[in-house]
């Protein structure tokens, strides 16, 4: 179980920290035959786990930009994945999604891990099939052209309460991630934009890759600035890390630290903002759930969170918080400056 920190100075500030306490206490599918789309070769390269892979872009014709009405955006053709086709750019708002193929994954944490939590525990081989998912977070001006369009709720212009500054809609914050958004908001703009928000499988696995990993970039996680944003010495906040300059006082633009990437080059999946997935929590569900496709539990109270934030420290210079199979959790309706999310989509079969 959690240890709850309650802070004085944050309740002065009007906001808490993610640092939540822990509540109390089938039949596999048949294999999914992934199709490439007719495609253009790129001569870009990058890791696909351990082997390099050529980038295709498959052939989509750009939808128009969002209509005045609530509809659902057209995003297109959807893309089938195949073992080469692992970038797509999605015509309904511009984001650039990776493919993650079909096979399994450790999830969950192990009893060697010395900062594992026990609902990340135990370390299990999960099966998923082939996905889709934001290479970033959903950014400030993708978001607003969903409210133009009438089927999202804008969030507030402000940073936070402790924050003032202009944020959404402030034309230099139009690349950094959207925030101050619930859970609701979210789903909304993913359905807008043809998507869905990711499972909480989906999210680990994109972040770790297939060897268990506990950071998305490597098994070791410290207080690097290169590869994630974290609360270091421009963070207003007594647990700040102070001999440390990641370049952001607060959140910084999307696929800012390309160092920090997952092995399916999927950014941000450590720090800047924590993000919002499908699944209710569950603090038994990663011991409890099925080990092909977890859908997350059926009902809940909270859903779950991942991923870390800009406002979370360090412990003894370790990244707690932004390894890959930790879970935190926050009500649905829940609205704050590090937290944000990312859509995913389910592949051709």
């Amino acid at each position: 179980m959690r240890t709850c920190l309650c802070l004085p100075l944050l309740a002065a500030l009007g906001v808490l920290a993610l640092t939540a306490c822990s509540p109390a206490a089938g039949t596999q599918a048949p294999a999914t035959t992934l199709r490439p789309p007719a495609s253009t070769p790129s001569p870009t390269a990058f890791l696909f786990s351990t082997h390099a892979v050529r980038v295709l872009t498959p052939a989509v014709t750009l939808g128009p930009t969002p209509r005045p009405t609530a509809t659902r955006v057209d995003s297109g053709p959807r893309p089938s994945l195949g073992e080469e086709s692992l970038v797509w750019v999605s015509p309904s708002d511009g984001m650039t999604l990776i493919g993650i193929p079909a096979g399994g994954f450790w999830m969950g944490s192990g009893t060697d891990d010395a900062y594992a939590e026990p609902d990340e525990m135990p370390l299990r081989r999960v099966h998923l099939d082939a996905y889709w998912i934001d290479r970033t977070e959903v950014t400030n001006a993708m978001f607003a052209e969903c409210v133009r369009a009438g089927a999202c709720q804008p969030p507030p212009a402000a940073f936070g309460p402790f924050s003032p500054h202009a944020y959404f809609g402030a034309d230099e914050f139009h690349d950094y991630p959207v925030v101050n958004v619930n859970q609701h908001q979210a789903r909304e703009y993913c359905t807008w934009a043809g998507r869905r928000l990711p499972t909480e499988a989906e999210w680990e696995k994109a972040a770790r890759g297939t060897d268990a990993r506990r950071y998305p970039w490597e098994w070791i996680g410290v207080a690097d600035p290169e590869k994630l944003n974290f609360c270091d010495q421009g963070c207003a906040f007594p647990w700040s890390v102070t001999d440390v300059d990641d370049g952001f006082p607060e959140t910084a633009p999307v696929g800012s630290y390309p160092a920090g990437a997952s092995p399916y080059d999927v950014l941000d999946m450590a720090g800047n903002v924590w993000e919002w997935t499908a699944d209710w929590y569950s603090a038994s569900y990663v011991e409890d759930s099925p080990l092909r496709n977890p859908p997350g539990p059926e009902s809940g109270t909270w859903r779950v969170v991942r991923g870390g934030s800009w406002l979370d420290g360090v412990h003894v210079r370790a990244l707690v918080h932004a390894r890959a199979a930790n879970r935190f959790y926050q009500s649905p309706e829940t609205a704050r400056s590090d937290l944000g999310f990312r859509c995913a989509l389910t592949a051709e079969s």
